[in-house]
């Protein structure tokens, strides 16, 4: 999300402590001999990729650049989101671990903060900002579809624990990650939204396993997570036991905002067309036409999901906008990311598709396959339009068989 507007004295102050900061205390990116950043993929770190991370997140915490809109008491800044706009654009261009973070501490965080208890607020909150936890979300189930509010996993109460089995996928960054959130079925006598409950699991449990997946990018950030008899302590319930609905659906429209504010998730995907007028120049291609069209379009089209995004983001935050108009964003993140993905690669041509080593333009061949998921990660484009529909216009809902029948006597796979 950009200010989209001149800074005011304060954030004027803000953004000129946090150039100075970034210049003297971080790496720059390496930049291409058109000046362009080369943002580095780590979707799937090393563990001394994870190490180093770990320490340069805490330096950040430590200086004050870390949990910049989190409440003060467990560790934050108290800022507002411009602030956080700010630090965005002037750290873009530097080596910090925006990717590895990013789901912990502008999703997962955010959600603990609003639904938890205090005392899970202050064991999670500090961990998550200085980077000693990772955390990620457990949702998607292989014979759901879209249907979240169909899930199978069970948790099943015995003492002073519940025990969880069931079956997740798509999730981003389990490999490595501490914590999860994870909504499991708590009761199958009442409809399905009614009966789920939202527990953290700490991913080094007893029977938890992990699997990566392969991408059609090449990468495997992806997982699918199998939970066979793990047991969850009570006090780990973020909410009421069968009110988890309401935590999971608060907890999309913080992503969906998150991902519209940040063009794509917070993996620093440009959005703007700087990189594309330098790709046409160097394939002879700035003087054509059509080419300037796209690129024309493509720009006012970014620009516009910029200033939506500024403005939707502060009304939720004031709380004179729905929470459900986050979907508004993160539709417009998604349509501006494959957009622009399809342009360069029509611009690089065959220099995308085969490629000497070492050679840039194989990035546009990755970023192309990477942001056909866009419309699909965090909730189907589908969706997010009956949301914004239904929750935020206030249409009516599309029908459904099952809504108000109990669980156990919906047939399901």
């Amino acid at each position: 999300m950009s200010t989209a507007t001149q800074d005011s004295a304060p954030l004027a102050d803000y953004r000129r402590r946090a150039r100075e900061w970034l210049a003297a205390n971080i790496e720059p990116l390496p930049r291409r001999p058109d000046g362009t950043v080369i943002v580095p993929d780590r979707s799937r770190p090393t563990e001394s990729q994870l190490a180093e991370a770990r320490t340069q997140q805490l330096v950040l915490h430590a200086a004050g650049w870390a949990g910049i809109t989190y409440p003060v008491e467990y560790g934050g800044q108290g800022l507002s989101l411009d602030h956080e706009a700010l630090w965005q654009e002037e750290s873009a261009g530097y080596d910090v671990p925006t990717q590895i973070f990013a789901v912990s501490q502008h999703i997962l965080g955010p959600t603990i903060v609003a639904f938890g208890s205090h005392e899970q607020k202050l064991r999670h909150i500090p961990p998550i900002l200085d980077g000693r936890e990772i955390w990620l979300q457990l949702l998607s189930e292989p014979s759901g579809g879209s249907d979240l509010a169909g899930l199978l996993t069970r948790a099943d109460r015995d003492g002073p624990s519940y025990i969880l089995n069931g079956q997740k996928t798509w999730s981003t960054g389990a490999a490595h990650a501490d914590f999860a959130l994870c909504p499991a079925r708590t009761r199958w006598d009442v409809p399905k939204h009614r009966g789920i409950t939202m527990f953290i699991v700490d991913m080094h449990s007893p029977g938890v396993e992990i699997r990566p997946i392969r991408q059609i990018n090449g990468g495997a950030e992806f997982c699918e997570e199998f939970l066979t008899d793990v047991a969850v302590p009570a006090e780990r319930v973020l909410g009421e036991e069968n009110e988890g609905w309401r935590v999971t659906r608060g907890m999309l429209e913080i992503e969906h905002a998150w991902v519209g504010r940040s063009g794509g998730g917070g993996t620093r995907r440009p959005t703007g067309v700087a990189e594309l007028v330098s790709l046409a120049a160097s394939r002879g291609l700035a003087g054509d036409p059509g080419v300037q069209r796209r690129v024309a379009a493509l720009h006012a089209l970014a620009r516009t999901h910029d200033l939506m995004s500024v403005r939707v983001s502060k009304g939720i935050e004031s709380g004179r906008l729905s929470p459900g108009l986050s979907g508004i964003l993160k539709l417009g993140a998604d349509i501006v990311w494959q957009r622009r993905a399809e342009l360069g690669l029509d611009l690089a041509g065959a220099a995308a598709l085969a490629w000497p080593a070492g050679d840039h333009h194989g990035e546009w061949a990755r970023d192309y396959l990477t942001s056909r998921s866009a419309s699909i990660a965090g909730g189907s484009d589908e969706i997010q339009r009956n949301n914004v529909g239904e929750v935020a216009l206030g249409l009516p809902r599309e029908p459904s068989f099952d809504r108000d029948v109990p669980f156990n006597q919906v047939p399901h796979n």
